[in-house]
């Protein structure tokens, strides 16, 4: 069900339907910038399903305008009630070692640290010359990532990775760590392929229910 805090003490907001973990995160990284707390990593987790709600879009324009530091994870394993994609779509395909490496790449501190001296560098040209750098900027990440749709999450204000193997830990422990250091203000989508149930065979099964199970 929806999370509801007087159920439990790790349910830190209330929710009634779908696609509000965006905001909420977002509503607790402003939260904590007003009242002078130590400025850490505000995590929202979202399916594939729920991120289709007009909601999750306005929260993730809200923080792109503000250049609030946040992450969301997008859990793309084509699920929501029901399947909503193929099985390829869930990830019982492996996504690669190619898009994990990139992955790393663009999440490291060296690749953001250069790429940031970039932007500043490009703010001293013309405005035609900026908005060609910028463009140039989004080509090349999209082809080192492999992934078009990179386009859509940064012109919401994201930084996009992705996607990624959600059950490979080793490629994906490693690109949090780079996310949780990084002193970048500028939120975060991380895209997820995951598949359902995987390691327990009775929710791998069942397209209709234990989807809080792994």
């Amino acid at each position: 069900g929806f999370t509801k805090r007087k159920e439990s003490e790790y349910d830190c907001f209330g929710a009634g339907h779908s696609s509000t973990s965006i905001s909420a995160a977002l509503g607790m990284s402003v939260g904590k910038q007003l009242t002078g707390k130590q400025v850490n990593n505000c995590i929202a987790v979202i399916g594939d399903g729920a991120i289709t709600g007009g909601m999750a879009y306005e929260a993730m324009n809200c923080a792109g305008y503000l250049k609030q530091r946040m992450i969301v994870i997008l859990n793309d394993n084509g699920q929501v009630s029901l399947p909503t994609g193929t099985p390829s779509a869930a990830g019982t395909v492996p996504v690669g070692a190619l898009s994990a490496s990139s992955s790393k790449m663009l999440s490291s501190q060296p690749f953001l640290d250069a790429r940031a001296a970039a932007k500043s560098i490009s703010k001293l040209f013309p405005e035609d010359l900026q908005k060609l750098t910028r463009k140039v900027d989004e080509l090349a990440r999209s082809a080192v990532s492999g992934e078009e749709g990179a386009s859509l999450w940064e012109e919401l204000g994201f930084y996009y990775l992705g996607p990624i193997d959600g059950h490979d830990l080793d490629n994906l422990v490693p690109i949090l760590e780079n996310l949780r250091d990084s002193d970048s203000s500028k939120p975060v989508m991380l895209h997820i392929r995951t598949e359902k149930g995987r390691g327990y065979l009775p929710a791998l099964k069942a397209s209709d229910r234990m989807h809080g199970v792994a």
